[in-house]
Parts: structure tokens; C-alpha cells; sequence
């Protein structure tokens, strides 16, 4: 009776084993891929979406920062002479010189720069008086709306004994280039 049960218990391992195998080969081991694969992409949408809550907030402070930018833009460009409006901004720098009590000894406009979408207008503008008064002079042009760069500063004592000084100062003037593309149907 022994020998029945032996053999027959092999006769129901070896296809109860073979069908273990099948199952792990054809079942179980693609199941277990698949469910690998399905873990990924669950783990690249989290990724996604825990990138797409930071990316809404970066993007909301790029819009703000855009908006900051059009603003002074367009601040620059309502501030901005015109080519037409450079001899009444002469003027009003000429005005600025006998209101602050300095005399003008030289006023030496030089050929308009043209950049891409902005112009240069240099100015040599020399002067005389206390150095209070150059000061008030420097001053009251830096407090110009109008873009003006204060390139250089050259100061020099007339004499020994005077208060007075003599100042020469080179400007440069910005304005935009309405020739730019941008610019097109803009009349300057």
C-alpha cells in the first residue's frame, strides 16, 4: 500500500507543479510587470502633479513680474521724447541751468544713436557758477521724467581764491526708436 500512495502522490505533484510554473511563467510574472509599469506611470502623474502646483505658483510670479515690466515699459515710453520733442527738452535743460544760477558756456548737442529699439541723444552741456549751483543744476536734470544718463562729470575750481567752478557735463538722452518693428505704425 505504500507503494501506491508514493506513486501517487508524484502523479499529482508533478502536474500540480507544472501548473505552479505555467501559472508563475504565463499569470503572475506579466501581471507583475504590468503592475510595475502601472506603479511608474502612477508615480510619474504624482510627480506631475506635485510639479504642476509649483509651476502655477512660478508662472503666477512671471506674469506679475511681466505685468511690473509692461508697466515700466510703458512709463518709459509715455516719458520718452519723441525726435520732434529733443529741441523743447534743450530748452527745459537750458531753463534748468539759469534757474539754478549757473551760466552756460557750452551747449553742444551730438548726432542722434540709433539702436534697435532705442535712440541716443548725447548732450556736452558746460556751465559755470557755485558749486551749489552746478549741484542744483545735476539735480534737477537727474529729476527729469525723461530717461537723461549722466555719463560723465568733469568739475575744475576757475581759480585759487573764487567759489566758482567750472563743470562740464556729457549727457546722454534716451528715447525710442519708433523705426523698430513694434513701432511701425507710430508716427514720430
Amino acid at each position: 500500500m505504500s507503494t501506491t500512495l508514493h506513486r501517487g502522490s508524484w502523479i499529482v505533484t508533478l502536474p500540480v507543479a507544472g501548473i505552479a510554473v505555467l501559472y508563475v511563467a504565463f499569470v503572475w510574472l506579466p501581471g507583475r510587470r504590468t503592475i510595475a509599469e502601472l506603479q511608474s506611470q502612477i508615480e510619474l502623474k504624482q510627480q506631475f502633479l506635485a510639479q504642476s502646483a509649483t509651476t502655477d505658483h512660478a508662472l503666477a510670479a512671471a506674469q506679475q513680474d511681466l505685468h511690473k515690466a509692461e508697466d515700466y515699459s510703458s512709463g518709459w515710453e509715455k516719458n520718452a521724447p519723441a525726435k520732434r520733442d529733443i529741441p523743447a527738452l534743450y530748452g527745459k535743460i537750458s531753463l534748468l541751468a539759469k534757474e539754478a544760477g549757473a551760466v552756460t558756456t557750452r551747449f553742444d548737442p551730438q548726432p542722434l544713436i540709433a539702436h534697435g529699439c532705442i535712440r541716443e541723444i548725447p548732450l556736452t552741456l558746460g556751465c559755470t557758477g557755485t558749486f551749489g549751483q552746478v549741484f542744483q543744476l545735476l539735480r534737477s536734470i537727474e529729476s527729469l521724467p525723461t530717461t537723461i544718463w549722466v555719463d560723465s562729470v568733469r568739475i575744475e575750481k576757475v581759480a585759487e581764491t573764487a567759489q566758482t567752478v567750472h563743470c562740464e557735463l556729457n549727457l546722454v538722452v534716451f528715447s525710442n526708436n519708433p523705426l523698430d518693428s513694434d513701432y511701425a505704425k507710430r508716427t514720430d
